[in-house]
């Protein structure tokens, strides 16, 4: 039990030294605010507010932000670069043109998920009972008093994922992940893409939906070239491939 708890205080230390991401973003050319834009990372996401500004917390040594945006070029940085200020990103609109089929921006996706974390901002923002919260550490005035341990708060962090809140906010994060998905990989531009129709073309996108986190690494040329390349491997399958990929793997969190 003693190195269960160590184990359990070193996890949550790690988790309180989160890297507070900031930064604003602006279209290139008009350089205006961008609205209701998805920020992406292996850490969690966010959107830019009214103004373009977003906030984002990492809690992996590695991780890179990312931001896809129909008609924009991509944009990723490893957070280790990021530095410690508020970071202007100039997105270059960038369209994507093939045959009939154009990307161009559209926004009211991200504005129904701005409101929606609006609306359920409490599930949102959950979170588990911090390091700070769980180990009090003695103060200036009194330093031989000694560490103390929160054991309520110790027991809420160790039963974060049972609770309703938690499992709540993982049914939100889910259906933001896979709505962000559905705005990107649409009927419109598969169909224009592969002229596929009717039930072929709904076989396709069921089997060859990209997960969300795979989405997120694909820009709108990217997007392209795995839809053009999935289209051999469907002809060669007879148009009867109907599996629909994993979203998430066993055990797997969206936090």
């Amino acid at each position: 039990m003693k190195y269960l708890a160590l184990i359990i205080l070193l996890f949550l230390l790690v988790r309180a030294n989160a890297q507070i991401v900031t930064g604003k973003l602006i279209d290139k050319d008009t350089q205006l605010p961008m609205r209701y834009i998805f920020i992406a990372s292996s850490s969690g996401t966010a959107f830019t507010d009214a103004n373009g500004a977003f906030t984002l917390k990492i809690y992996k040594a590695f991780d890179t932000v990312r931001i896809n945006t129909m008609g924009y070029k991509s944009f990723k940085l490893a957070a280790a670069n990021w530095g410690n200020f508020t970071r202007t990103i100039e997105l270059e609109a960038h369209y994507t043109q093939l045959g009939e089929v154009t990307i161009r921006a559209k926004k009211n996706y991200y504005k129904d998920s701005v409101s929606l974390r609006q609306e359920y901002a409490k599930q949102f923002n959950f979170r588990g009972p911090r390091f700070n919260e769980i180990v009090r550490m003695p103060s200036v005035s009194t330093p031989f008093a000694g560490i103390t341990v929160d054991v309520g708060n110790l027991f809420r962090a160790i039963n974060k994922k049972h609770s309703r809140d938690y499992k709540l906010q993982q049914v939100l994060l889910r259906d933001e992940r896979e709505s962000h998905v559905s705005a990107r990989f649409t009927k419109t531009l598969v169909a224009g893409i592969t002229k596929l129709q009717g039930d072929s073309l709904e076989n396709f996108m069921n089997s060859y939906r990209p997960t969300a986190a795979a989405l997120d690494k694909l820009s709108d040329y990217d997007l392209i070239r795995y839809i053009k390349g999935n289209l051999a491997n469907f002809r060669l399958s007879g148009r009867k491939k109907d599996v629909l990929p994993q979203m998430l793997k066993a055990g797997e969190s969206l936090e």
